[in-house]
């Protein structure tokens, strides 16, 4: 059965409830979450415009000492404060971008607020549906051809950062494709020929290429029955890389020395069958990058992207008690730093950068890795209907979505994408505090950016 966008989020809400030694013992994830939203901060009660306004110095204080994964995934108004506050919360490193900051053209084209589509509120215009609260939006930017064609911050400064969540597996996916590309990293080659720590374990006999694809045929995909187990190697992963111990034993565990170790295959299935979604193939990503630069994961990134964009601000990556870099989506830039990473993958890099990045050999690497035969049956190909309003036909990269015509992006928790068309020259983020329960949850914005695109291209 094809899990539901609905599901795939409660399991993602119910390992955090079992990462966190307070809900250890949470049988029920509906309950979980039920209990979870009687905490002060965890309701939506705020607009998101309540981050320009700005927040007291009491209910930042108050935000801090709640401050907690499950906490944060059930996106209520401590939310909004947290997206906007990543480095006040968790340790950060800084990807510094070039010394040269450039500001980006505007080319703002009004027919893109009136595009329509329709949504649980009716038929809206752009215009209108960024502005409705239902679907708390905060900025989405679009550019064309180099230039911004349409912006909007109705629930944040253009000067504020916003943690992109899950759209932040892109960075991970982009340095892997770079290393395939110069012949540093063999897609061929099993990684524990990279990670020694992993000698003497399943992945002796998994591939980067599986890792990177996320096709392992490991049991480590991120559903509802999994996270059930307090016990899986989803939960005890995110529990690692959090800092709570092990359900079972009350133990502090390392995600790659302990957990990854002790992964096991999925009976009858070969690895590059399914794409199964896991975000420890992430750790695994940017562990396998450290070892064959030398380099901290975000030193790599600020050095072969960040670094040569010519970005407002530096990224602000969350690193784990360990050292590990949380690439898996605790990454915080302003939006319109976030959509010039995105116009890396256009013809018109040059707007956002000193040299390029993302070379069309580099884009057909990784829309040349997608295979509609692995997809068919996964949630992300069932969501990207309801995002998209078209169906996506394959993913690659730590990309979620690939469609027919080259155009990629990727999804993150509490409504992030991030949007990628290199054919049509255009790229398009938005950034939210979306919760999924209470009645909200639906994001129409992939299918306006995808609309806007076409309209653009004369299509």
């Amino acid at each position: 059965m094809i899990p539901t966008v609905k599901t795939t989020i409660l399991a993602l809400f119910t390992a955090s409830v079992f990462a966190g030694s307070a809900f250890a013992d949470a049988t029920d994830p509906a309950k979980a979450v039920e209990a979870a939203l009687q905490k002060e901060g965890a309701q939506v009660t705020l607009p998101v415009s309540a981050v320009i306004d700005g927040f007291s110095a009491d209910f930042a204080k108050e935000a801090k000492a709640s401050f907690n994964n499950f906490h944060y995934q059930m996106g209520g108004d401590h939310a909004l404060y947290y997206n906007s506050h990543l480095n006040e919360m968790t340790a950060t490193a800084q990807a510094r971008p070039n010394e040269n900051y450039k500001p980006l053209a505007r080319n703002l084209d009004q027919r893109i607020n009136d595009l329509k589509v329709e949504t649980s509120k009716g038929e809206l215009s752009l215009t209108d549906y960024m502005a409705h609260p239902h679907f708390r939006h905060q900025a989405m930017v679009m550019v064309h051809k180099g230039k911004v064609v349409y912006e909007a911050y109705p629930g944040m400064k253009p000067t504020d950062q916003h943690v992109w969540f899950s759209a932040a597996k892109t960075t991970a996916g982009i340095l892997a494709a770079q290393l395939v590309e110069s012949g540093e990293l063999d897609m061929d080659k099993m990684v524990s020929a990279y990670i020694p720590e992993l000698k003497g374990t399943v992945w002796d006999d998994v591939t980067v290429a599986s890792v990177v694809n996320m096709t392992t045929g490991l049991d480590n995909e991120e559903t509802l029955e999994s996270i059930m187990n307090p016990d899986s190697a989803v939960v005890r992963y995110f529990a690692s890389i959090l800092g709570s111990p092990r359900a079972s034993t009350g133990e502090m565990e390392n995600w790659l020395t302990d957990v990854s170790r002790a992964q096991t295959r999925i009976e009858g299935e070969a690895q590059g069958d399914v794409f199964r979604y896991a975000s420890i193939n992430t750790s695994i990503l940017v562990q396998l990058i450290e070892n064959v630069t030398g380099k901290t994961f975000t030193k790599t990134f600020e050095d072969q992207v960040w670094g040569k964009m010519y970005a407002r601000q530096s990224a602000n990556l969350g690193i784990a008690e360990d050292g590990h870099a949380l690439a898996v989506g605790l990454l915080q830039t302003t939006p319109e730093d976030m959509v010039r990473f995105a116009t890396l993958f256009t013809p018109s890099w040059n707007a956002v950068a000193e040299e390029q990045v993302v070379s069309p050999e580099l884009i057909k690497l990784i829309t040349s890795n997608q295979d509609a035969g692995r997809y068919a049956e996964s949630a992300k190909r069932a969501s990207s209907l309801s995002s998209f309003g078209e169906y996506s036909v394959g993913n690659a990269f730590q990309f979620d979505f690939i469609f027919e015509d080259g155009a990629m992006a990727k999804s993150g928790n509490l409504n992030q994408m991030i949007y990628m068309d290199p054919e049509r020259d255009f790229a398009a983020v938005v950034v939210s505090t979306s919760p999924y329960h209470s009645g909200y949850g639906e994001s129409k914005a992939p299918t306006f950016m995808r609309k806007a695109a076409k309209m653009l291209a004369g299509e």
